[in-house]
C-alpha cells in the first residue's frame, strides 16, 4: 500500500509529474509541427537556402568546400588571386561566399540520415524535409533556452509567456522551414546571453569563483560568437558589445575576462579567415563587396554578375560606387529599417511591446546591465542590416513578385524581404520577449490584481492575441506545396535530358550551365551552373572562350520582366533584349554558340544548347 503511495504521489506532484508533462508538451509541440508543415509550408523559395544546402552536399560527398552555384564575380576574385587559372581545365570552385558553419552542420545531417536526392512522385522534395526537421529540431531548443533563462532572470509566468510568445509567432516558424540558419543563430545567441548573464552575477554577487572559472566562461562567450561569425558573417560584430559589457560588468577579473573572450573568439574565427584571405586577397571573401550591392552603380544583383576583367575589382567597385553612394545607401535602408521593419522585427505586433520593456528600469541588477549589451546589438544589427543589404532581402524584385504568385490567391505570405538570412534583427526577437512579457506582468501588478485566474486569464489573453496572426493562417487558403513556375525540382532534373529529344547529347553532370535561376540548378539538378554574366557582350562571350557554356536556360526571371525598364534604358545589349529578340523575331546575335532552342518544359522557359548539327 505504501508503495503504491508513493508511486501516486510521484506521478502526482514527484519527479515523474514533470517529466508526463514535459512529454505531453511535447507530444503538442510535434503536432503543432506535423500540422504546420503540411498546410503551410512549400519547398525552398530562398536562394541563400538552396546555395547552403549544395554546399553541404558536395561537403557530405567528398568534394570539399566547393559550389556549383557559380558567380561571375567570385570566379574573377579567384582568378586574380590565383586560385583558379585560365589555362586549367574548369575544377570545382571553392566558395568564397558564405560562411561555413550551417552548411558544415547540414553535411553532418546528410551523413546521418538517408537523403534521397532524386525527386519523386511527391510533392515534398524529401532532402528539404529532413534539413526541415533538423532546423525544428533547433528551434525545440531555442524554446527550451528561452524558458531557462526567462526562469533565471524573471519569474517563472514570465518565461512561460515569453516561450508560448515565441512558440506562437508565425515568422520563426517561417523560418524553421525556409532552409536558413536562423535558428541555429537564435540557438548560439540565446547561449551567449545566459553566458553573459552567469559571468556577471558571479563576478558581483560576492561569491568566490576561481579565476580559472572566469577565463573559461569568457573563453565560451567568445567561442559562441566565433561560431556566429561562422554562421553569418554580420553576426562577428557582436563581440564589440561583448568586450564592452565584460569590460564594464565584471569588476575585477574585467582584464582576464574581456582577453579570453577575445582569444575565443579569434580562435574559432582566424583560420576560416585566413583560407578566405588566401582564396580571394579578403577577409570575408566574395561576402565583403556587399557594401557596394544595392547602389546606384550595381542595382539588384548586378554586381555578383559584373565581370571585372584584369582591373583590380575592390578598387574598381570603390571607384565606381564613392562614399556619398554608400552613405545613400545607409540612410535609406536606416528609415526602411525604422518605419517598417523594426516595428515588426519579430514577426508582429508584440516587438513594439518588446522595444518598449528592453528600456524599462527593472529592479534587478542583471537585468539592466543585459539590457545595455541588448542595446547595443540592436544598434549594430541595424546598422549592419543597413549597409549589408542586397538583392536577397528585395522587396520589388522579379523574383519575389514570381514567388508571390506562387503562394496562390488568399495564401498566407510574409514578406520575402523579412523571411532571408540578412534579417539580423529577428535573432534578437525571442529573448527580447522575455523584456516585454516582464514589463506585461509589471503592468498586471500595478492592477493590483490577486486572483491567480484573473492573471492566468491575462496571460492567455497576450499569448492569443500575439499568436492570432498564425491561428488565422491555417483558416486561409493553404500554398501549394511547390513554389511553381520556378522551383520545380523534377523539372529542374529533366533539364539534362532536353537536348536529347532534339537530337543533341544529354547535359552532364560538370558541363556549364548558365541560367538566371542558377541556386536552384545547382540544388535540385546537382549541376555546375554559373549565373547570368550582366551583360550578353561582351560578358557572355569572354566567360564562354574561357569555360564552355554548355546550355543557357531561361526562366521567368527574364522573359516576364518589364521589358521598357530593362531594354530602352540599357547602354548595352542584355538578356531581357536578347529573349525579345529571339522570341518576337527568331533571331540570335551573330556568332551565339547555342543555336538549338526548346520550350518544352513551359511558355516562359526557354534552354538554349549546342545544335545537333555541330556535332561529330
Amino acid at each position: 500500500m505504501f508503495r503504491v503511495q508513493q508511486i501516486i504521489h510521484s506521478l502526482e506532484e514527484g519527479k515523474w509529474a514533470g517529466r508526463i508533462r514535459a512529454l505531453v508538451l511535447l507530444l503538442l509541440l510535434g503536432s503543432l509541427g506535423l500540422v504546420y508543415n503540411l498546410n503551410l509550408t512549400q519547398n525552398f523559395t530562398s536562394p541563400e537556402a538552396m546555395d547552403s544546402a549544395q554546399l553541404a552536399r558536395n561537403l557530405s560527398e567528398g568534394r570539399g568546400y566547393t559550389t556549383r552555384f557559380i558567380r561571375p564575380l567570385s570566379v574573377d576574385i579567384l582568378r586574380q588571386h590565383g586560385a583558379i587559372s585560365d589555362e586549367e581545365p574548369r575544377a570545382a570552385l571553392p566558395d568564397i561566399t558564405n560562411p561555413p558553419l550551417y552548411p558544415l552542420l547540414l553535411a553532418g545531417w546528410m551523413k546521418v540520415l538517408p537523403f534521397e536526392f532524386e525527386a519523386g512522385e511527391s510533392l515534398r522534395y524529401q532532402p528539404e524535409v529532413l534539413i526541415n526537421l533538423l532546423n525544428q529540431l533547433l528551434f525545440l531548443v531555442a524554446l527550451v533556452q528561452v524558458f531557462r533563462l526567462g526562469n533565471k532572470l524573471f519569474e517563472s509566468p514570465v518565461a512561460w509567456c515569453a516561450a508560448l510568445l515565441f512558440l506562437g509567432t508565425e515568422l520563426y516558424w517561417k523560418f524553421s522551414t525556409s532552409g536558413l540558419p536562423m535558428m541555429l543563430l537564435l540557438v548560439l545567441f540565446l547561449a551567449l546571453a545566459k553566458a553573459l548573464v552567469k559571468l556577471e552575477e558571479q563576478g558581483n554577487d560576492g561569491v568566490s569563483r576561481g579565476s580559472g572559472w572566469f577565463a573559461g566562461m569568457a573563453l565560451w562567450a567568445g567561442v559562441l560568437v566565433g561560431l556566429g561569425g561562422l554562421t553569418r558573417y554580420g553576426f562577428a560584430w557582436v563581440i564589440l558589445p561583448v568586450l564592452v559589457y565584460l569590460g564594464c560588468f565584471l569588476g575585477r577579473h574585467r582584464g582576464r575576462a574581456v582577453a579570453m573572450a577575445l582569444l575565443g573568439f579569434l580562435l574559432v574565427m582566424t583560420p576560416w579567415l585566413v583560407r578566405n584571405a588566401q582564396l580571394s586577397g579578403n577577409l570575408f571573401g566574395a561576402a565583403s563587396l556587399a557594401l557596394y550591392g544595392e547602389t546606384h552603380e550595381f542595382p539588384d544583383n548586378t554586381l555578383e554578375r559584373e565581370m571585372f576583367y584584369e582591373d583590380e575589382i575592390k578598387v574598381t567597385a570603390v571607384d565606381k560606387v564613392g562614399l556619398w553612394d554608400i552613405g545613400n545607401k545607409l540612410k535609406r535602408n536606416l528609415r526602411d529599417l525604422m518605419v517598417h521593419e523594426l516595428p515588426r522585427f519579430s514577426g508582429g505586433w508584440f516587438a513594439v511591446v518588446s522595444l518598449v520593456g528592453l528600456v524599462m528600469p527593472f529592479r534587478s541588477r542583471s537585468l539592466r546591465r543585459l539590457r545595455v549589451f541588448l542595446l547595443m546589438t540592436l544598434a549594430l544589427f541595424a546598422l549592419g542590416q543597413a549597409l549589408g543589404r542586397t538583392h536577397l532581402s528585395s522587396p520589388n524584385g522579379a523574383l519575389t513578385e514570381l514567388l508571390g504568385r506562387s503562394l496562390g490567391q488568399g495564401a498566407p505570405v510574409t514578406p520575402v524581404s523579412v523571411v532571408n538570412g540578412e534579417n539580423l534583427l529577428a535573432i534578437l526577437g525571442p529573448i527580447l520577449f522575455l523584456f516585454g512579457a516582464g514589463l506585461f506582468f509589471s503592468l498586471l501588478d500595478q492592477w493590483r490584481v490577486n486572483l491567480p485566474e484573473m492573471r492566468l486569464a491575462a496571460s492567455a489573453g497576450l499569448v492569443t492575441a500575439a499568436s492570432l496572426p498564425m491561428a488565422l493562417s491555417f483558416f486561409l487558403p493553404h500554398p501549394y506545396p511547390l513554389a511553381e513556375p520556378l522551383y520545380h525540382p523534377a523539372i529542374l532534373q529533366y533539364l539534362r535530358a532536353v537536348p536529347a529529344e532534339h537530337g543533341s547529347p544529354e547535359i552532364k553532370q560538370d558541363d556549364l550551365v548558365m541560367s538566371d535561376l542558377p541556386w536552384a540548378v545547382a540544388w535540385y539538378g546537382n549541376q555546375d551552373c554559373v549565373w547570368l554574366t550582366r551583360t550578353v557582350q561582351p560578358d557572355f562571350y569572354a566567360l564562354n572562350n574561357r569555360w564552355t557554356v554548355s546550355a543557357l536556360y531561361f526562366t521567368e526571371i527574364t522573359t516576364d520582366q518589364r521589358y521598357t525598364v530593362q531594354m530602352l534604358n540599357a547602354s548595352e545589349l542584355n538578356w531581357e533584349q536578347f529573349m525579345l529578340a529571339m522570341q518576337i523575331k527568331g533571331e540570335l546575335p551573330d556568332g551565339f554558340p547555342l543555336k538549338a532552342v526548346s520550350n518544352i518544359i513551359s511558355e516562359g522557359q526557354w534552354l538554349f544548347f549546342t545544335a545537333p548539327e555541330e556535332h561529330p
